[in-house]
């Protein structure tokens, strides 16, 4: 299989932007969310993974949290303008891991597609390959990464959107004007036009239950990927959750299939 290199640069770009941007963004909150969080940290889990992905809460020492924070920060940005490299790659993820088990409190569903991505983009190609040359092995791994990425984003969707099936309030039509009042998100007008609220609510619904369908087919894919990003926008800015939003959107360009060429190899046709 020849990857779609144009895609997975763009991928790895817009995870490691997100990073930077998400991490600046919790700056000037740092005192609570990583020095002294108002709550205590996940319980490591059982076996030595956990000294990896649980470091903050276990054997690092206090005020280890904002060290990591600047560290990643660093990192982030230098693979924003350099090509990635799985060792770098594989230091955010770890670092990522940390920050998110330390600070669950703060974190959301955006932060842990992120924590799943930055952990496959590790076997993924830091920079363009000739097809002809890639051995066996790398392949295989390469590939599998790739599409366990795609499938990952879907999921995520198909999931948000059986969970809320399970419930009474989304099928009712109610649950956007609920979320609408509460003074931590709004915005609070929206919940006094029901009809509004309504349409908003079911609509939601539809668009997250039929996105992992219609992104398997071109003409379907881009009109569901300009609703999600419409969607993603309007629901970041009005009801404070921004950073999730953009975290489903930076991983969008994994399921790009424009015509790439890789080394020789012959153009791939675009589908």
């Amino acid at each position: 299989m020849i990857l779609p290199w144009r895609s997975i640069h763009r991928l790895q770009r817009g995870v490691h932007l997100w990073l930077f941007g998400y991490l600046l963004s919790s700056l000037p909150a740092a005192e609570w969310i990583w020095l002294h969080p108002a709550v205590p940290p996940l319980p490591a889990p059982p076996g030595p993974a956990s000294l990896l992905t649980h470091a903050l809460s276990t054997w690092a020492p206090p005020g280890s949290a904002i060290i990591a924070v600047f560290a990643l920060m660093v990192l982030a940005l230098r693979s924003v303008v350099l090509p990635s490299r799985w060792y770098i790659t594989l230091v955010e993820w770890i670092l990522f891991s940390n920050l998110v088990n330390f600070a669950w409190l703060a974190s959301s569903g955006g932060n842990q597609l992120i924590v799943n991505v930055l952990f496959w983009m590790i076997l993924l190609p830091g920079r363009e390959e000739d097809a002809r040359t890639a051995t066996w092995p790398k392949a295989v791994w390469q590939g599998a990464s790739f599409w366990i990425i795609r499938l990952q984003l879907l999921v995520a969707y198909a999931v948000t959107a059986l969970d809320k099936l399970t419930g009474t309030h989304w099928l009712a039509g109610d649950a956007v004007g609920i979320v609408a009042t509460d003074m931590n998100y709004g915005p609070a007008w929206l919940a006094s036009i029901p009809l509004l609220a309504a349409m908003v609510n079911y609509a939601v619904l539809l668009f997250q239950l039929t996105f992992p369908v219609a992104v398997w087919w071109a003409p379907t894919r881009r009109w569901w990927f300009l609703v999600g990003v419409l969607f993603h926008l309007v629901t970041g800015i009005t009801f404070g959750i921004l950073d999730m939003g953009l975290a489903f959107l930076v991983v969008y360009p994994i399921w790009s299939r424009q015509g790439e060429r890789i080394g020789t190899a012959p153009e791939v046709v675009r589908a």
